[in-house]
């Protein structure tokens, strides 16, 4: 198939799935992330260096609702749970990297701005679920440890929702017991 074909193909498939999602909720969860990114470049200080790219952003959500959008279809289900949809959220942001550098800095941590965002993302999920709850000081060194290697995963890994969601649902499963 020619490139003009598979690009006409997936603009009338992206075009149908938009219609199907609808315009509004479309451009609400595109705002709700564009608001949601703003605020990540602002708390980790990249304000003066990272900006949103709105048209690679909405990439992001056009590829990870068609990946929904397939699942459901596959699996025969009206509605797929937040965690999957979290994962599949933080693959796509990886992968197309929608925070752009507008000026570059000698920093290392910058180079990875897309995969601390999805880290964001991803402790937001996991230590809020639609709550506040806080982390214990005790239990600090243990979710530093834990940030740590999932930042790792984000940047030198292949990342899978698969393998996001999983680490997800582990997260959560932490909280059901008492030491």
């Amino acid at each position: 198939m020619s490139d003009e074909r598979t690009r006409q193909k997936e603009t009338s498939t992206y075009a149908e799935m938009v219609k199907e999602i609808g315009i509004s909720k479309f451009e609400e969860r595109f705002e709700e992330l564009k608001k949601t990114a703003d605020e990540f470049i602002k708390q980790a200080g990249y304000q003066n260096h990272v900006q949103c790219n709105e048209r690679i952003l909405m990439t992001v959500l056009l590829d990870y609702w068609a990946d929904i959008f397939r699942l459901k279809d596959f699996h025969v289900i009206e509605k797929a749970r937040t965690e999957k949809i979290f994962a599949y959220l933080i693959a796509w942001i990886i992968r197309r990297k929608p925070l752009q550098f507008i000026h570059y800095t000698d920093l290392e941590k910058d180079i990875f701005v897309n995969e601390r965002f999805a880290l964001f993302l991803l402790l937001n999920e996991c230590l809020l679920c639609g709550e506040r709850k806080f982390v214990r000081r005790e239990d600090m060194k243990k979710l530093d440890d834990y940030m740590e290697m999932v930042l790792y995963y984000f940047k030198y890994r292949e990342c899978n929702p698969q393998v996001v969601e999983l680490m997800i649902e582990s997260f959560k499963m932490g909280s059901l017991t008492t030491v």
